[in-house]
């Protein structure tokens, strides 16, 4: 008798042959190959363009560091602001002022003279007001004290940077755009020097010299 079903077994078989035949013969060959096509070296220009952007951050965080330093002495100098309650913060040419004043006048002062910094691109004032109590001083309103303000702390920087003149040892006040120096220094050449400087500064309209020479 004829088995009808041995065609069909072979069939089968050689399909099955077929399949295995078509597979790897070693899985690390495949895995081999998928290595070798997805692990790339890193190309010399990614390596420069790295290099070029972390020397423009240190330079960035070189000025920056730079203006905090010189927002911090303009406080430092201005006398209607503790600079020891100021805290700025830049960071790409930006100053974020924290920290607390007391009173309305001095956190606007604070971010006028921060303003007035030259690299200061913008200023965010988070300044807070522990005691608004100080009010209108003397009937003079605030744009005329933050232009005193601004004059004192220039005079004073340009004092304190010139190696003629004694900065630390000179008050410097100013009312109505009229400054006054006092306090004692070595010579009369640097009382006339310091008086000089005070009034060569843009906005100062006059300089009462009172500083005492010593003997």
């Amino acid at each position: 008798m004829i088995d009808t079903r041995k065609p069909a077994r072979m069939l089968c078989a050689s399909l099955a042959v077929g399949s295995l035949l078509s597979l790897p013969l070693h899985a690390s060959d495949h895995d081999e190959s998928h290595t070798a096509n997805t692990v790339t070296a890193p190309t010399p220009a990614v390596a420069e363009d790295s290099e070029t952007s972390t020397a423009t951050d240190f330079e960035q965080q070189a000025s920056d560091a730079w203006l905090e330093g010189k927002l911090e002495t303009v406080y430092l100098f201005n006398r209607h602001l503790n600079n020891f309650t100021i805290d700025p913060d830049v960071a790409h040419g930006a100053v974020v002022l924290t920290g607390a004043v007391d009173s309305t006048v001095s956190k606007e002062l604070a971010g006028e003279l921060a303003q007035g910094v030259e690299g200061i691109t913008d200023v965010t004032n988070r300044l807070t007001v522990a005691d608004d109590t100080r009010g209108n001083e003397n009937g003079r309103d605030f744009s005329e004290r933050v232009e005193d303000a601004t004059l004192t702390a220039e005079v004073k920087t340009l004092l304190l940077a010139n190696s003629e003149t004694s900065g630390l040892q000179i008050n410097v006040d100013t009312t109505g755009s009229e400054v006054t120096l006092s306090g004692r220094i070595d010579s009369s050449a640097e009382k006339d020097l310091a008086g000089e400087i005070a009034s060569q500064v843009d906005g100062v309209t006059g300089v009462n010299n009172e500083l005492q020479v010593n003997s």
